[in-house]
């Protein structure tokens, strides 16, 4: 356990200032100052800057802002809608619109690293948003039928694409072309299921020219990329 430099405070781990004197966890005291109540002059102008801020207290600080935000939009909804038609009506969407992104903001920047958990808690907390407006609206069909499977093959696609992309070695405009062949795959896939749920029958057309038209754009960059057999950096490519 870290010890504060200034006045023998223990601190935690992720802690860059102490909550006692305020002084910076790393910073050394001035000479003279340790031990008596007046504060050394260098602790008055620090600022809690956020970039000396670790990944960890950087991402709760931010989840922290987001679920304040929507919370707060949650209950404005739900008071303002209370007390015009003296019952829940139209709020019921907004707060369960805001509670599916609240649970997928919390995913996306807590598991960052468990990209499978990640995917699959956004599948299924989406897929109850869908069911729980199908609820709403007294009608199952939508939801389920259509909504819900066009989700299934988003997140199938980006977890193959995810996969791809951390098993290249070079990553430079190969993953441009990969993203290409990944959304014409999608393509295919929601024009499949909008068929099947609108006609009961396969019929592909547009799915297939934008398959067909990205796949030699694909695979003229990944020519370029592994022929010049060297990183061609995204942020150099594009100047970034």
């Amino acid at each position: 356990m870290n010890v504060c430099n200034y006045c023998g405070v223990e601190l935690d781990a992720e802690m860059n200032y102490c909550p006692l004197c305020g002084h910076k966890s790393n910073t050394p005291v001035v000479s003279g100052c340790k031990g008596t109540n007046k504060e050394p002059k260098e602790t008055r102008t620090e600022a809690y800057d956020f970039d000396e801020l670790t990944q960890h207290q950087k991402r709760k600080l931010v989840w922290e802002l987001a679920a304040m935000v929507m919370v707060s939009g949650v209950i404005a909804s739900f008071i303002i809608d209370l007390f015009i038609n003296k019952q829940v009506t139209w709020s019921k969407y907004t707060i369960t619109i805001g509670l599916v992104l609240l649970i997928n903001t919390s995913l996306i920047i807590f598991m960052q690293k468990r990209f499978f958990l990640l995917l699959s808690g956004c599948f299924v907390s989406t897929s109850l948003l869908l069911v729980l407006l199908d609820l709403f609206n007294l009608n199952l069909e939508w939801g389920l039928s259509l909504g819900i499977p066009i989700i299934f093959f988003i997140y199938i696609v980006l977890f193959f694409l995810s996969i791809l992309i951390r098993k290249s070695r070079q990553k430079g405009i190969n993953i441009i072309a990969y993203s290409l062949i990944a959304a014409g795959i999608l393509c295919l896939c929601i024009e499949s299921i909008i068929s099947l749920h609108l006609y009961n029958l396969l019929k592909i057309q547009w799915s297939v020219i934008v398959l067909v038209s990205v796949l030699p754009v694909s695979a003229i960059l990944l020519y370029i990329h592994y022929r010049l057999k060297r990183v061609t950096n995204l942020k150099k490519f594009f100047h970034i």
